[in-house]
């Protein structure tokens, strides 16, 4: 996730978030992980081969980080409001539970923690799921031993 106050800043963030990497040693990069030849990994590269010349497959949908790590290798890129609007529709797909993350790791947190997450709704994913158990666990989280 890239998330500054514009679209503007968010986009120029991105690009040079990856202006001094080559696609060779992007390529090594990816190559080297365990799930070069999975699935998911081979669908985000086909993500990169579809998107327009600065990397987006959509208009806050942004495939260039994929160029120099493995796994999912897209992020959402704009300003608060349109990532939220992002992150509503992806919920109104029947997505629950997402990981956000964003480089350099601490610094996104502070945009992500600052612009996006007070105004995120949130939910209880065992009440959404049916599954809030009638008693406490007995686990060392609930009411089991510790030790």
């Amino acid at each position: 996730m890239i998330v500054r106050d514009t679209e503007a800043e968010a986009r120029e963030f991105a690009r040079e978030l990856v202006s001094k990497l080559d696609d060779e040693t992007g390529s090594a990069i990816r190559d080297r992980a365990l799930d070069s030849g999975s699935l998911g990994v081979s669908r985000q590269a086909r993500n990169r081969d579809l998107a327009d010349m600065e990397g987006f497959i959509e208009p806050h949908l942004w495939t260039g980080v994929g160029r120099a790590r493995s796994g999912c290798g897209a992020a959402l890129v704009g300003s608060a409001d349109q990532v939220l609007s992002e992150i509503e529709a992806y919920q109104k797909m029947g997505m629950r539970s997402f990981i956000f993350s964003g480089y350099p790791h601490l610094d996104e947190c502070d945009y992500v923690g600052k612009l996006v997450l007070p105004e995120l709704k949130t939910c209880s994913l065992p009440h959404e799921y049916g599954r809030v158990p009638t008693e406490t666990p007995a686990t060392p989280l609930g009411n089991g031993p510790r030790r």
